[in-house]
């Protein structure tokens, strides 16, 4: 049997058992918020099995975000913000690259992402968005059960602009470098971590592209405290 490739599981085991990390019924799953939507496939994968769950999801690419606006026209349960994310606002470039899914806030150094994703088209735009904080952006939330964020390299740039919401916040999952990073000033997964861990998230999940050294990850927050009360629940029995 063919499996996917560990990244990409990864991604499949948040989609579907999302409920089971913070040990919830799926219909008590109701507020993820998307950075990064793209076209936003994982929020039609997630409606399906979290029914009662309301997504808000930023893209900054107009055309992207136009698309996203048709994609989910009729649908109360999902909205779109063109705010790109980061520690401040303002205003700021963004680029995008040959490869979909693969823009940023952070200039990518092309000839180093063209060998990490082996591709020969070297091309690269750049547009000016404007950029909010989570913290403004997700300030309604009491709280947000899944913080989902593939902004490829900015990740560390989102979590800056957004420590007030992290404590309302039940996990995360984000695309993390293990070595340097073709976006440069991006954070790696060690610096990330640290700053999860310091809100009290632990890794519950990481899937790694062996060619590049990338990948996602997945964060609980207070998942060993969860564990121990579940333990001693069933020792009281």
């Amino acid at each position: 049997m063919k499996l996917p490739p560990p990244f990409e599981y990864v991604q499949l085991d948040v989609e579907r058992h999302l409920h089971a990390y913070l040990h919830v019924p799926p219909q008590e799953i109701s507020q993820i918020v998307i950075v990064g939507a793209l076209d936003a496939n994982e929020v039609s994968h997630m409606e399906r099995i979290y029914t009662n769950a309301r997504f808000l999801c930023f893209e900054p690419n107009p055309k992207t975000y136009e698309a996203l606006l048709k994609k989910f026209a009729g649908k109360p349960n999902v909205s779109i913000s063109s705010f790109a994310l980061g520690r401040e606002k303002g205003k700021a470039r963004f680029y995008e690259l040959s490869m979909a899914g693969n823009g940023s806030l952070l200039e990518p150094d092309v000839e180093t992402w063209a060998a990490a994703n082996r591709q020969s088209d070297k091309s690269m735009t750049s547009f000016e968005v404007n950029v909010s904080t989570m913290d403004s952006e997700a300030s309604g939330f009491a709280s947000i059960d899944l913080l989902w964020m593939d902004v490829q390299g900015a990740e560390g740039e989102v979590l800056a602009g957004g420590s007030e919401t992290l404590r309302r916040t039940k996990s995360v999952f984000l695309e993390v470098a293990l070595v340097e990073s073709a976006y440069k000033n991006a954070a790696l997964f060690p610096e990330i971590s640290e700053k999860l861990k310091s809100q009290g998230f632990q890794c519950v999940g990481m899937g790694i592209d062996a060619w590049n050294g990338t990948g996602n990850a997945f964060f609980v927050k207070d998942f060993e405290k969860c564990i121990a009360a579940i333990s001693r629940q069933q020792h009281s029995k």
